[in-house]
């Protein structure tokens, strides 16, 4: 442990009053893809989103399909931004109201497997020990859905299980490949991939998605046996690697990639957030940390999940409904009530949700001792790209620590979650453990020192973001430059839209997208190698201003600090960092 943070230690220590038996309870709940306009303590029109980026004319649809599908994740009719901003999140505004609210909180990569590898180990995902394996230090690495946790690894359950205690993780993992002895997803429930050839070509997750065939009956006594069999060795698996004590409502990825029948992939936050109940109300005596990881939202707006069946689960079906939340009519009830589209339904059924979590710790006497922390793994705006998707919402209460209805603007990252938690509980990370956060309590509400800056990685790409400013740099190998150029050509030769990203992923033009996740028609400098951006002017990231000679005092000083940043990590990259 560092000076400055051993100083925070015994600071935290002492202005915290720990003692024996006053360690906090911690609730984390993760949101997965939750974006500034579907909680109602952001105005939408100063934060980057999809909905304040149309109302302020810094959205330009490039197609009717995009403009009304978005690709994937949004069915017919709906758009990536609201009709109608307003959306009704009053658990959350409660948070707020009882706690701080984070504006300036990011992630250090905006992709959910790094986002979270980062949350519980507090590292920047390229030090994932898989991801250094796929690519030596001395090159680049493609940073996507690789940075797996390893088993032999400190994370932030394991270290607070040594300090005491108990450790619950509820709802999605996504931290960790398929390679599960006990099932052999090549082949296929009843063989099916090997006797019809479809497994030729699949990629793993698909391979996965595709175990049972799309017209398997999940109704079925001998599919339920199968469901339940990989399910417990999923959750094994997790428990092994992760070193939670309780591995509850598992979703082992994104639920379209699950190893179930087409029919029962669908959210079930209910089912979810009656696991995170029963973990509260089973370790009341304390302490006790919750990652509670729903699955909800995941892409966007979507309208349709309460017309999904509410007995479908990755571990089979239910025979009863969940306890704890209200439901899902009522959610329909109030959004008509209110006068709002069904599109903004999502928002409060995640509410629902954390509202029912603080209505436990209310009930259980709980809450006066818990930290609870609200917030997102990256947003769905900029996934995989380095501009501010890799911002997002964050609220944090603990009574007596946190002055209720504040706001903080400095940067404050995912993993700084690690060392600040464990120094709430009178705890420090593991003997010899590398964390490159800090632990950001100690300055919420004073003029502290802080950081001055903040690397993102994501794919081939990394930038530094300060308080005013950000610059962006793409460095993908030669093949990719390649393929990208190739792919410019054929767009100039065709309808001008171009489909391969700085992360060499080709998008199907018949998906109505142009690079993936459309992130071309939301950054219209997207192509530009370097890029530099007034965020305090141009917070939807829309003006490349990095040729002004005005900036390149700006621009010398942030690259100075991104090849700072790097020099402390495996890789090399381009121009910057440790070259081996």
């Amino acid at each position: 442990m560092n000076k400055w943070m051993t100083e925070l230690f015994v600071w935290s220590l002492a202005g915290a009053g720990l003692a024996a038996g006053q360690a906090p309870n911690i609730v984390l709940m993760y949101v997965d893809d939750l974006d500034f306009d579907q909680v109602s303590v952001y105005d939408h029109r100063r934060f980057p989103c999809y909905t304040g980026a149309k109302e302020t004319g810094n959205l330009k649809e490039l197609s009717p399909v995009t403009a009304y599908q978005n690709g994937r994740f949004l069915k017919t009719g709906e758009k990536s931004y609201h009709k109608n901003p307003t959306v009704l999140t009053p658990h959350v505004a409660r948070l707020a109201d009882e706690g701080v609210v984070l504006d300036r909180f990011y992630l250090t990569t905006s992709v959910c497997t790094p986002s979270r590898y980062s949350l519980l180990t507090g590292r920047y995902a390229s030090r994932s020990s898989r991801l250094i394996s796929e690519t030596p230090p001395g090159a680049a690495p493609l940073l996507g859905w690789n940075s797996h946790m390893d088993p032999g690894e400190n994370n932030l359950a394991k270290d607070l299980k040594a300090a005491g205690y108990k450790t619950g993780l509820i709802g999605k993992w996504h931290l960790n490949d398929y390679d599960i002895p006990e099932i052999d997803f090549s082949a296929g429930y009843g063989g099916h991939h090997i006797r019809n050839g479809t497994g030729k070509g699949l990629r793993e997750f698909q391979l996965v998605g595709s175990y049972f065939q799309p017209t398997a009956d999940y109704g079925d006594p001998a599919v339920q046996k199968e469901i339940g069999r990989i399910y417990d060795a999923m959750q094994k698996r997790v428990q092994t690697v992760s070193g939670f004590d309780v591995v509850d409502r598992l979703y082992y990825a994104n639920y379209g990639e699950l190893p179930i029948p087409k029919h029962m992939k669908a959210h079930n936050l209910e089912w979810q957030t009656e696991g995170a109940l029963e973990f509260i109300d089973q370790n009341k005596d304390g302490p006790f940390f919750l990652y509670f990881s729903i699955t909800a939202p995941h892409g966007q707006y979507f309208e349709d999940w309460m017309e999904k069946d509410w007995r479908v689960t990755p571990a089979g079906m239910l025979s009863e409904k969940p306890k704890g939340m209200p439901p899902r009519e009522s959610v329909l009830r109030r959004i008509q009530e209110a006068g709002l589209p069904l599109q903004n339904s999502m928002a409060t059924w995640i509410d629902d949700s954390l509202g029912a979590v603080l209505g436990k710790l209310d009930d259980c006497g709980l809450a006066d001792n818990t930290i609870v922390l609200f917030l997102s793994d990256h947003q769905s705006r900029g996934k995989l790209t380095v501009t501010e998707g890799h911002r997002a919402p964050g609220v944090i209460r603990w009574p007596g620590r946190i002055q209720p209805g504040t706001r903080e603007g400095r940067i404050i990252s995912n993993i700084d979650m690690l060392p600040s938690l464990l120094n709430a509980a009178g705890s420090a990370p593991a003997a010899g453990a590398v964390v490159d956060g800090q632990n950001f309590f100690p300055i919420l509400g004073k003029n502290a020192v802080w950081r001055d800056s903040l690397l993102l990685e994501t794919s081939y790409s990394r930038a530094v973001v300060s308080k005013d400013w950000k610059y962006i740099a793409h460095r993908p190998p030669q093949d990719v430059l390649d393929k990208m150029d190739a792919d410019r050509i054929a767009a100039e030769k065709g309808d001008g839209r171009r489909h391969v990203g700085w992360s060499g992923r080709t998008t199907n033009p018949a998906s109505g997208m142009g690079v993936r996740f459309n992130a071309d028609q939301d950054f219209p400098c997207y192509f530009d190698s370097d890029q530099l951006y007034d965020l305090g002017n141009d917070v939807f990231e829309q003006h490349n201003v990095i040729a002004r000679p005005e900036n390149r005092e700006n621009v010398e000083w942030l690259k100075r600090r991104l090849n700072q940043h790097l020099e402390n990590l495996p890789h090399a990259f381009g121009e910057f960092g440790r070259k081996k």
